[in-house]
């Protein structure tokens, strides 16, 4: 068993990083453990790192039988295909999830089909979903506050976009945003889309401006680690989402491949120069989730949205 990295975040949060026992994943798949009164853990990821996540909790100082409530800011494979498993490992949890979760965490026949089409091969790595009880499943609502102990609040924001069912979570004494990939995807500091089919650019657009409308300090990603300027990096991604598409939308109409769009990209938006530093299987990673997000936009290229 790999032993999984551990980073500080606060002193309450830890950011447990499961992606090392899938090659080219490290540092981009996480879960966040908070460790407050009331126990939590934010998207405990795929089946294949289940073990290795449980182990993790005990070295972090908690036991699996504390644990009170499994956040998830949406149910894609890599964020949350663990959880029906993670059930048997935490007698006391109970699952929180956007309502639009709740029929595909009950029964995951859909979600695990949708998973193997998008991902091929690698839906067979991250590992099998099962269900999760519907006793167990509570419903998120917009505004609805997470009381973890000791004046420790969470408040949910529904942020459909990346997907449907996605939602964020902000602590407001501490300007903190746990965002999934509402804000996109954070390699080493850069940002880039994560935009998959069928992508809705009203309701992205439209999720990005609640969380900037928060004013949040520290911005949290689903891929990958925790970082300042939050707002800042909001207002990037919406500004680099409505350029993404633009220029898919301008190369698809001269008959440009994905290939090519993918080679415009990267000469005109400096942020992913990142990859350059990739080794090779966390570049093929970054090609094939990049190739998604353009297909993504590509779905969007009918909206009857107005840009700026």
């Amino acid at each position: 068993m790999a032993k999984i990295n551990i980073i500080d975040i606060s002193d309450q949060v830890k950011l447990l990083d499961l992606g090392p026992q899938i090659p080219g994943y490290g540092k981009f798949i996480c879960s966040y453990l908070v460790k407050t009164p009331i126990r939590a853990l934010i998207d405990p990821g795929p089946s294949v790192t289940l073990p290795e996540l449980v182990s993790a909790m005990r070295a972090a100082g908690l036991k699996p039988e504390e644990v009170k409530y499994i956040i998830l800011t949406h149910i894609h494979i890599d964020h949350a295909g663990c959880t029906g498993a993670l059930i048997d490992y935490l007698p006391e949890a109970t699952v929180i999830a956007h309502p639009r979760a709740r029929r595909h965490l009950i029964d995951p026949t859909v979600l695990w089909q949708s998973s193997l089409k998008t991902l091929g091969d690698l839906a067979l790595i991250y590992g099998e979903i099962r269900p999760v009880p519907s006793d167990l499943i509570i419903e998120a609502r917009d505004n609805m506050k997470i009381d973890l102990g000791d004046g420790y609040e969470l408040v949910v924001f529904l942020t459909p976009g990346h997907a449907p069912h996605h939602l964020s979570l902000y602590k407001p004494d501490e300007y903190l945003l746990f965002a999934g990939e509402a804000g996109g995807v954070c390699i080493n500091g850069s940002l880039r889309l994560a935009t998959p089919p069928p992508f809705k650019m009203r309701e992205t657009l439209s999720s990005i401006d609640k969380l900037i409308a928060l004013k949040p300090e520290k911005i949290c990603y689903g891929h990958f680690g925790c970082y300042p300027d939050a707002t800042r990096r909001l207002e990037k991604m919406k500004s680099k989402i409505i350029n993404w598409h633009h220029v898919v939308n301008e190369e698809h109409s001269k008959g440009r491949d994905i290939d090519q769009i993918l080679q415009t990209l990267y000469r005109q938006d400096e942020d992913l120069r990142y990859l350059d530093n990739l080794d090779k299987d966390s570049h093929a990673r970054e090609i094939g989730l990049m190739t998604n997000t353009i297909q993504g936009l590509l779905s969007s290229l009918d909206t009857d949205v107005a840009f700026p």
